[in-house]
């Protein structure tokens, strides 16, 4: 059992040998280290040992510690840039993949999929921007502040096949009777406006996920 900040501080430096912040690391570790026993130390008969007990139960041990900071190294700017672009591409593949089968196929488990998918539209909506608000907050969350260029750089790239599909439809190359019933006049206005809004839901979400960053 842990029972001093020191012993604390120095079980940690071991867990966290190979990462290049260990002594930044330890730095805010024994500031946080030395607030919580403060709190903890209401007590005048507590030793440090019986507060180290509580402190950890709050904190979590140093290899709990270290886990967290060893997975934080997985996560880069280019990584998570691309798991986004990679994440929006799957969802406007797999709709050009569902038109296509919907008009090269008779199979009824497609066409029953397609008429499912066409008859919940506003839910459809919901989702895609949770999935930008999502983007927002897990950059924030991950980068800070500092993190905003990428939420742009990441925004634009994952967007563009949807811009391109969206002025092959608005301009007629793409007859919007392809995407029947789904793509009415009407709903054809409610997606160029949800895609204006993508942008400053990515923002909220990111400078929620900003108050969340370690």
């Amino acid at each position: 059992m842990i029972s001093s900040k020191q012993e604390y501080l120095d079980i940690l430096r071991t867990c966290l040998k190979n990462h290049d912040r260990v002594e930044d690391i330890l730095l805010e570790y024994e500031q946080h280290l030395t607030d919580l026993l403060n709190e903890v130390c209401d007590c005048p008969c507590m030793t440090e040992k019986e507060a180290m007990h509580v402190v950890i139960e709050r904190l979590g041990t140093p290899a709990k510690m270290a886990a967290l900071y060893e997975e934080e190294l997985t996560v880069t700017p280019a990584r998570t840039k691309w798991i986004f672009f990679f994440g929006n591409f799957f969802f406007f593949a797999a709709g050009i993949i569902l038109t296509v089968f919907y008009h090269s196929l008779s199979s009824p488990t497609v066409k029953q999929l397609w008429f499912f998918l066409t008859s919940i539209p506003f839910f459809l909506i919901f989702l895609y921007l949770f999935y930008w608000l999502l983007l927002g907050y897990e950059v924030g969350k991950e980068f800070g502040l500092g993190g905003k260029k990428l939420l742009k750089r990441t925004f634009y790239i994952a967007l563009a096949p949807n811009l391109f599909l969206m002025v092959m439809v608005v301009f007629r190359i793409i007859p919007a009777s392809v995407f029947a019933p789904l793509l009415t006049g009407e709903f054809t206005v409610i997606c160029i406006i949800s895609t204006i809004l993508l942008y400053p839901i990515s923002i909220l979400g990111f400078r929620y996920g900003t108050t969340k960053s370690i």
